[in-house]
């Protein structure tokens, strides 16, 4: 029974749709970066970093800062 249980929670584990979008907190936790450092990059005037806002709360996809990231780290750019 307890393996059954065990195989049935690993199914749905695998069949949760990955997280495209991070919070303010989640894209720092992936940057390696501090939660004050993101905020100051959306609050930026004329800023190019990869956010939208829904109401009041920023999201930030994920695929949009991969590339963000690929630009900046070829442009040697310093934040």
């Amino acid at each position: 029974m307890e393996e059954l249980l065990k195989e049935i929670l690993e199914s749905l584990k695998s069949e949760r749709p990955q997280k495209i979008t991070f919070s303010i907190q989640e894209a720092a936790l992936y940057l390696g970066i501090g939660h004050e450092k993101v905020r100051e990059l959306v609050e930026k005037p004329n800023t190019d970093f990869p956010y939208f806002k829904v109401g009041a709360r920023t999201s930030i996809d994920k695929r949009a800062l991969d590339r963000w990231l690929e630009k900046i780290t070829e442009e040697h750019r310093i934040l």
